[in-house]
């Protein structure tokens, strides 16, 4: 029989910068990191649903498109769609103060019951009241969406070991587009087997399922212990951390946790203080976290230069471009885009964010996207396969089935590259004392830029045609350059350590080397924290002379 503990301990371990025992992976930690990122099924359901839906026939006879001239229609569809994302962006600074002095778990709570009740107020809407419940449920789900994607990898990142943060936090982006796929096939199933106004109702549904599971799991979540001990709750943190890591208070590896958790706090209290405003002061007074904050917010905007938004809200009509004329067909494929997603997101947290780095697949997710994108906006310029379901010619040649392919390989590569990126790296970048605040500035970056996308693709698609894939083709080389000037790798640095990323006149593309090499040191030696510290203001010539340096002794 299989021994589920043995399993997960093998499957987990990782080379940490100071041995780390096997009990410490353990499912505690991944069921933790599962609940916590489960409110992301909401994310991506509604990416994965709402552009499908809003294009459904009997959405479209129930609230009266018909009556609206094209623009309007657009108009219409673009708010239902942006004012999730709206509401989102508030939703992000709205957490701050409950995520701070109340904690993580309170904090998912109430955003679970704002989701819920959002979900449900959309099912109000109908023919005689118009669209007014639905812009109101979307604008009040968005809110607790906001509030979760703040608080979710923020949690995940401070439970995790170092080795498999990447991971754990990946959960997040897997949770997402577990939400897409189920979204996207909720549509393709009530579009083959409904006529009436259940077509669309039971897509609006369904995001009831999953924020209702959401709430109930949280009830039974373990605090934060970095939480904790910020707060001054010792003993529930040691209790928490304990339980996560599978060890008894009196192990050596829970005394190290807990003295890296203690200094932290100690730095915390002697730099930024308790105040409300003593993080805002922390975080914007000084030019090396403002900078920081800059690379982290414009994670998001890079993201979004693949095209993704654009393509999870407007698929149909992608698709349309593409030459995939019936509803059906393009629901189908917008499923088997999920599917390829969901795939690939999966293959990415598991097997190549803490094997391979936060760099690494940048360059191949750039590479497959990029060209796969230019593909098809040629494909779309010289074919124009749209004229030509207009004219009522068949658009099934091998030159429309090789853009579909593409269009797959370019899901393939924003999967492998860019789809966690941004929550698992601004997730790892800030230590205890800025990162709740840092954390609400990323979050609504997120959702600002996602809105932006969100309400103007829709136009770009019907103005642009292929030029949309061309400008997002070229955004994407351009995004992966930056990423590569600015960006250092945070793969297995403890987030306490990542000032060490950051040292100045040390190139992004070599900090990660000599962070870790810095690190090993202080292990092999057992020094404090504060020598490595002082050696990283240094040159490398204190790193080969650190035998000349007294030790002392760390927990």
């Amino acid at each position: 029989m299989v021994n589920v503990k043995n399993l997960f301990s093998s499957f987990s371990e990782k080379k940490e910068s100071r041995p780390t025992p096997p009990e410490v992976y353990n499912i505690r930690v991944y069921i933790a990191a599962i609940v916590a990122c489960f409110a992301a099924v909401v994310i991506g359901y509604d990416a994965g649903f709402i552009g499908g839906t809003v294009a459904l026939t009997t959405f479209k006879d129930e609230f009266g498109y018909a009556k609206m001239l094209a623009a309007e229609q657009t108009l219409t569809t673009s708010n239902i769609i942006s004012l999730f994302h709206a509401g989102a962006f508030f939703g992000a600074f709205f957490i701050y103060p409950i995520g701070r002095y109340y904690g993580r778990v309170v904090g998912f709570a109430l955003s679970g019951l704002i989701i819920t009740l959002g979900s449900g107020i959309q099912l109000a809407s109908n023919a005689r009241t118009g669209l007014s419940a639905i812009y109101a449920g979307r604008v009040l789900t968005g809110v607790g969406i906001g509030a979760i994607s703040n608080l979710a990898p923020m949690y995940v990142s401070e439970i995790a070991p170092s080795a498999i943060r990447g991971r754990l936090v990946g959960m997040y982006e897997i949770a997402w587009q577990v939400g897409g796929l189920v979204g996207f096939f909720i549509n393709f199933g009530t579009e083959q087997h409904f006529t009436t106004d259940m077509q669309w109702r039971i897509p609006l549904a369904v995001q009831l399922i999953p924020s209702g599971m959401f709430f109930v799991g949280v009830l039974f979540l373990k605090e934060s212990p970095k939480w904790c001990f910020s707060a001054g709750k010792k003993d529930k943190g040691l209790n928490a951390l304990c339980y996560l890591r599978n060890l008894s208070p009196d192990s050596e590896y829970i005394a190290w946790e807990v003295a890296m958790m203690e200094e932290e706090v100690a730095e915390r209290d002697a730099t930024v203080g308790t105040s409300f405003t003593g993080p805002f002061k922390a975080l914007f007074g000084s030019k090396a976290l403002r900078y920081r904050l800059l690379l982290t917010t414009s994670t998001f905007i890079l993201q979004n230069t693949t095209g993704v938004n654009a393509i999870n809200y407007y698929s149909v009509q992608v698709m349309k471009t593409m030459g995939i004329s019936s509803l059906s067909a393009g629901l189908l494929s917008t499923g088997v885009f999920g599917v390829i997603k969901g795939v690939f997101c999966f293959i990415w947290a598991f097997f190549i964010v803490d094997n391979f780095g936060r760099r690494t697949p940048i360059y191949w997710g750039t590479a497959l996207g990029s060209f796969s994108l230019w593909y098809i906006g040629a494909y779309i310029k010289i074919a124009n396969p749209a004229a030509k379901l207009a004219a009522g010619i068949s658009t099934s040649d091998a030159g429309s089935k090789a853009a579909l392919a593409f269009f797959y390989i370019w899901t393939v590569g924003y999967a492998i590259g860019w789809s966690g990126l941004p929550w698992v790296l601004n997730s790892e970048m800030f230590d205890q004392s800025n990162r709740t605040l840092a954390s609400c500035f990323n979050a609504a970056s997120n959702w600002f830029w996602a809105f932006i996308f969100a309400r103007f693709s829709g136009n770009m698609i019907t103005k642009m045609g292929y030029g949309t894939f061309f400008f997002f083709a070229a955004m994407l080389i351009i995004a992966c350059v930056i990423y590569m000037l600015l960006y250092p790798d945070t793969k297995g640095i403890p987030i306490g350590d990542v000032d060490m990323l950051f040292e100045k006149g040390v190139a992004p593309w070599r900090a990660h080397s000599r962070a870790m090499e810095l690190i090993r040191l202080r292990e092999e030696q057992r020094v404090t924290p504060d020598w490595v510290k002082r050696v990283g203001k240094g040159s490398q010539e204190h790193i080969e002379t650190v035998s000349d340096f007294s030790t002392e002794k760390h927990v």
